[in-house]
């Protein structure tokens, strides 16, 4: 029987009766030892093995982590109930995906998305930004070459939501690199050199996205153990995940798409699965 503490964070409770639940079913039965609100978590005991963090998904998992290592919490015990409600979800997963301290090396949004939905750190500089195809696979062919690369701003370009008057442009030798939630390129090389230093060579996983057949094909073709590459179409290769654009109705674009699943939206395969493995659980009919 699986001992849980609860605690709460936010007045949100939308995922907290059905995370007992399954970790009820998972664990052959749950014990809720206790019960604490804020801080007050601090003075309980600490005989659980697991703190069902209740509202987290508003909070966010980083700002818990960081409450708890402040609150002298194990941070190996922490578990945001909105997690557990994931398809494909174990305990034995999650915990195995956590202690894997995987990087996830990620063409567009999907790799930041997918990481705050089940509540990781970011082990890569590929967060909050995009970076086209033909770029991805250059960077992928010779990736230490290129992250000894200082990052040079080109220009503002475009607009986004958090940067109005136009996000930075950065080249990284003859590569390109959207910055597209950063406002100010100061800002964006720190993080690039920041996040780059944290990248775990012992486990990463390559994912893109692509309506191209040649770059799945050339995608497909380097060598990296566990590679994903979504695709609006169905293909043989390993590494091909195909989505089926008419599920998610309320997607603008193939990329949108992609995006949303890792948003969580729409849950096409097993996240777990494909982050420890490279492998295609499919969840849905597609």
């Amino acid at each position: 029987m699986l001992k849980v503490l609860l605690w709460f964070v936010s007045t949100d409770n939308r995922f907290i009766q059905d995370a007992v639940t399954i970790l009820r079913v998972q664990n052959n039965g749950v014990e809720i030892v206790n019960k604490a609100a804020g801080k007050d978590i601090s003075s309980l005991d600490k005989d659980f093995d697991v703190i069902l963090v209740v509202g987290a998904k508003e909070i966010g998992m980083n700002k818990i982590t960081q409450a708890a290592r402040q609150l002298r919490l194990p941070e190996e015990k922490l578990l945001g109930d909105w997690i557990v409600c994931i398809p494909g979800f174990t305990l034995e997963k999650y915990r195995k995906l956590q202690r894997s301290r995987l990087s996830i090396i990620s063409r567009q949004c999907f790799g930041g998305c997918v990481s705050k939905m089940l509540g990781l750190p970011f082990r890569s500089p590929f967060v909050n930004l995009w970076i086209n195809g033909e770029d991805f696979i250059k960077f992928l062919r010779a990736p230490s070459i290129y992250l000894e690369e200082e990052p040079h701003f080109e220009r503002l370009k475009d607009t986004s939501k958090e940067a109005p008057k136009g996000y930075p442009l950065l080249s990284l030798g003859n590569i390109s690199l959207n910055m597209m939630h950063y406002k100010d390129p100061e800002n964006a090389i720190a993080k690039w050199n920041e996040r780059k230093q944290r990248i775990n060579w012992h486990n990463l996983i390559a994912i893109t996205s692509t309506e191209d057949e040649n770059i799945l094909q050339e995608f497909d073709a380097l060598p990296y153990g566990k590679k994903v590459c979504f695709v609006p179409f169905k293909s043989n290769l390993d590494s091909a995940f195909y989505l089926n654009p008419k599920i998610d109705k309320d997607a603008k674009n193939f990329p949108d798409i992609v995006n949303r699943f890792g948003w969580g939206h729409v849950i096409y395969y097993d996240p777990f699965d494909m982050l420890l493995y490279g492998k295609k659980t499919q969840l849905i009919n597609m």
